[in-house]
């Protein structure tokens, strides 16, 4: 790099589905020499944990710290020839230096879940900690440092917002079991922001696994272990090839599409999170690369490997209770999507066969999708297609 550049490293966004990312550790000090392409910081998305490469080469200034939840386009990191010329750099572009206090008086527009906890844990009101923009963990972090204040010993947490107090009458009847994981946290702030923008409906649907269950059972007797979820893949590009709107989503009057079939699907890691990796061009696949690529990608999340390029860009998620007596089961979408398509596990359906009783093994589609993007006409058409592609299967 040029030794008088600066560079300021904003937050890239691993995740299509993550507004922000939690910065979970920093693999080069401050002050220390960075590497280009070479790791940066380790960040937690909703579904994963991955790297950050560093743009150049040449000293980092870190402006957020390990716990900080940092927006995706945000400024988390400088890097330049030396961490004085970076200072100067940066005091000359927003006014401020590291010893120097921000004097704002504002509402803040919010303030970031990590942000609102360090606070109450100090008995700090968010609205008086300086920031631009959103309040973020690192802004109370400065503002505590800045003011010397030591939490004090037994007080306890500042009054929660007045829509998570806890009424009197349950008091005794309930038991504080601590707060939800960044990891929990973060995904529930992140579907319950997405809800918001939809105007969610659903359609039910049986489809026949006959021919799906031959298939998996002929791959099982070659050593192939593989489950429903390959044939979900296929059904669900078939769906969106009978309807393009599911590859679509609205942003206001605004709809965008996808151009191409990648598809997420819900899987477990070894601690029990979720993450949603994503297999690419379905539609171009057959079922048995399909089978291949799950088993990579779901391994890859047992072992905490997944990389953030295996979760981005998603037209649509899969969610399957196969393993459970389920029958049915509604699922919430992602950002950036407008449906989601469940299955519960298989099951017999008693029917007649040639005037004879026969169980047929049923599996149940549930699609959840956007009321203001599609009607429920075009959402039944689509399950039909995903149901004859699951009959269509061959072995």
């Amino acid at each position: 790099m040029n030794e008088d550049a600066i560079i300021a490293v904003r937050m890239p966004q691993p995740n299509v589905n993550d507004e922000e990312v939690t910065l979970v550790n920093w693999c080069v000090v401050d002050g220390g020499q960075a590497v280009e392409g070479q790791p940066l910081c380790e960040v937690e998305t909703s579904k994963s944990v991955g790297e950050v490469p560093a743009p150049a080469s040449g000293v980092v200034r870190q402006t957020a710290r390990v716990g900080d939840i940092v927006a995706v386009g945000q400024i988390f990191a400088y890097v330049g020839p030396s961490i004085e010329a970076i200072d100067e750099y940066i005091s000359s572009q927003e006014g401020w230096s590291p010893d120097d206090e921000v004097q704002q008086t504002r509402e803040p527009p919010g303030a970031t879940a990590g942000a609102i906890e360090l606070a109450r844990r100090y008995g700090i009101d968010p609205a008086n900690v300086p920031a631009t923009g959103k309040v973020r963990r690192s802004d109370v972090e400065r503002f505590i440092a800045r003011r010397g204040l030591t939490q004090p010993a037994g007080k306890p947490a500042a009054a929660p917002a007045p829509g998570n107090r806890l009424p009197p009458a349950l008091a005794d009847r309930v038991r504080d079991e601590g707060e939800l994981s960044d990891h929990q946290s973060a995904i529930a702030e992140h579907l319950a922001r997405t809800q918001a923008r939809l105007v969610v409906a659903h359609a039910v649907m049986d489809a026949s696994m006959e021919a799906a269950t031959r298939w998996m059972n002929t791959k099982r007797q070659a050593g192939v272990i593989t489950g429903p979820m390959p044939i979900l893949l296929h059904a669900a590009a078939a769906a969106i090839c009978s309807q393009p709107k599911l590859a679509s989503f609205r942003l206001g009057r605004r709809v965008y599409r996808y151009r191409s079939i990648d598809i997420a699907y819900a899987a477990r890691s070894s601690d029990g999170r979720l993450f949603t990796p994503v297999i690419r061009s379905v539609d171009n696949r057959g079922l048995d690369e399909l089978a291949s690529e799950c088993g990579r990608l779901s391994m890859a999340v047992f072992r905490g490997q997944l990389e953030p390029a295996d979760m981005s860009g998603s037209c649509l998620t899969i969610s399957a209770l196969s393993e459970h007596p389920v029958r049915l089961h509604v699922g919430l979408q992602n950002a950036y999507q407008s449906a989601i398509l469940t299955a519960g596990a298989v099951h017999d359906e008693l029917t007649l066969v040639d005037g004879k009783p026969a169980a047929i093994p049923t599996i149940t589609l549930t699609l959840s999708y956007d009321h203001g993007l599609m009607d429920g006409w075009e959402a039944a058409a689509a399950l039909e297609a995903a149901r004859a592609a699951f009959e269509a299967i061959h072995d």
